[in-house]
């Protein structure tokens, strides 16, 4: 176990699973100038470098001797665990490529049938390719190991940021159920439904672009409705709505319904139709026709929206939207509408003056926020979009570095928040002023209440500086201003 660990046995284990190499070894050896070295400066060397990874450190600690590759991708790190599969954050040993990487869960593949469905649900996959769906790019099969790569996307899913932020506001609302709409209708236009569309099955990047996963459950399993959810119980709900307004399975209208529950939690930040875990009362057509009215649950909403999530809700199919273009199409219409209403005073003030996070060409300076709690990624998200900055968040301070290997100009200033983090981020604060692809650019350290003695072993300079926890808005984007100032 980990506590008997050497330096030297770690290197044997990392170089048996082949997550690294001699050459690079012998550099992380040379930069000690020995080998007779303690295992944790090591390891912290190794982990600095990106060498290895936390994940794959405790897999090493344990003797695992699988599961650090699946083909030609080394994963990184776990970033989503369901039901049937889990998804890896992972690279290309050749080309260093990021993506992301779903695998079927050992006890699912045993199921006869289950492994075949997996793969056939990949395979049309990746027949779609649009800027709001995740991009499906291999699917394979190695032994009882089932696996699909696809686009990694650096954000959340809706049902993450619903639970943090309760509802949207309008506009942002109907942009992001618009791009997922999007979606659905370049599908619809490839003769594809997605079949399992809810909040956790749309991705919100960091940019805010919404994108789908996991298409594919149409054609999959049994064509009757009658008969429940058929062979694939991740489509339940979508078997209750056919059942009770008699549609075949793969009518794409059922998709447009359940794009209407979506977009009514975002307005009102209440689900549309009740949840529940039980078989026979998802299977209910109460539960589809008694949807309370949004504009009772949120009556200062823009009637033009309510509209629009009324017709995507209607029971009977005939009265919804008929394809995701027309519903599409009245969302864009609609937001240009409402954006070009009259602002109120206060706007028409603000309007006149320059936006604080553009630069002298009025193009928007890029923030990167580094911070783990959702609920702050928001805060900071919102914070900075309503100044104009473009705003890019991450939860790993290690992906800083290797965005700035592949792009030095990935951000204009960065915001690291030890908050959920912890003392990483002061390492990764101070190794951002030392690398030769990151050293100038402006940064913020953001210390937690709990952590102001980290303060003193903050490396700062004019454009790198070091903040405590509270903070008022106001106090961060002036640091923010004044370290940019210093760095040009």
């Amino acid at each position: 176990m980990g506590t008997d660990l050497t330096a030297e046995l770690l290197a044997q284990r990392a170089l048996d699973v082949n997550i690294v190499t001699e050459a690079e070894l012998r550099s992380v050896w040379g930069e000690f100038g020995t080998r007779n070295v303690e295992y944790e400066p090591f390891k912290q060397l190794m982990v600095r470098r990106g060498l290895i990874t936390n994940f794959q450190l405790e897999r090493l600690l344990q003797n695992f001797r699988t599961g650090f590759f699946y083909g030609d991708y080394k994963v990184l790190y776990l970033v989503g665990s369901g039901t049937f599969a889990r998804v890896y954050r992972a690279t290309h040993r050749v080309t260093n490529e990021l993506f992301a990487v779903k695998v079927l869960r050992k006890g699912k593949s045993e199921i006869p049938g289950e492994a075949d469905l997996f793969r056939r649900e990949g395979e049309l996959g990746m027949k779609l390719k649009h800027p709001n769906i995740v991009a499906i790019h291999e699917v394979a099969s190695e032994g009882k190991s089932h696996y699909i790569v696809m686009d990694f996307v650096e954000g959340h899913n809706l049902r993450d940021f619903a639970k943090v932020r309760g509802k949207f506001g309008p506009i942002e609302a109907s942009r992001i159920t618009a791009g997922m709409v999007a979606g659905l209708n370049y599908a619809f236009q490839q003769g594809i439904t997605h079949r399992d569309l809810k909040m956790s099955n749309v991705i919100l990047s960091s940019d805010g672009e919404a994108k789908l996963v996991d298409f594919g459950l149409a054609g999959l399993g049994g064509n009757d409705p009658n008969e429940g959810d058929g062979a694939n119980p991740r489509a339940i709900d979508y078997a209750g709505l056919e059942r009770a307004t008699n549609v075949r399975k793969d009518d794409t209208r059922s998709d447009i319904f359940f794009s209407g529950c979506i977009y009514y939690q975002l307005l009102c930040g209440r689900p549309a139709i009740a949840e529940t875990r039980d078989r026979v009362q998802r299977l209910d057509k109460t539960r589809y026709r008694e949807i309370k009215p949004l504009v009772s649950v949120a009556p200062d909403l823009p009637l033009p929206l309510v509209r629009i999530a009324n017709k995507a809700l209607e029971f009977d199919p005939d009265r919804r939207y008929q394809t995701p273009g027309e519903m599409l199409a009245d969302l864009m219409l609609t937001m240009k509408r409402l954006s070009e209403q009259r602002p109120d005073a206060e706007e028409a003030a603000d309007a006149n003056k320059p936006l604080e996070g553009h630069d002298a060409q009025g193009e928007p300076r890029k923030v990167m926020v580094v911070e783990a709690d959702t609920k702050m990624q928001n805060l900071f998200r919102e914070l900075f979009k309503k100044r104009g900055y473009r705003v890019l968040v991450t939860s790993d301070p290690e992906r800083l570095f290797q965005r700035f290997y592949e792009n030095n100009k990935t951000a204009d200033v960065l915001l690291l928040s030890t908050g959920h983090l912890g003392h990483s981020v002061v390492e990764a604060f101070n190794r951002l002023g030392t690398e030769p692809s990151t050293k100038t650019v402006p940064v913020i350290l953001l210390l937690g209440e709990n952590h102001s003695d980290w303060a003193e072993k903050a490396e700062i300079d004019k454009h790198r500086t070091v903040l405590q926890m509270p903070v008022k808005s106001r106090q961060l984007r002036q640091a923010i201003l004044k370290s940019l100032e210093h760095a040009e």
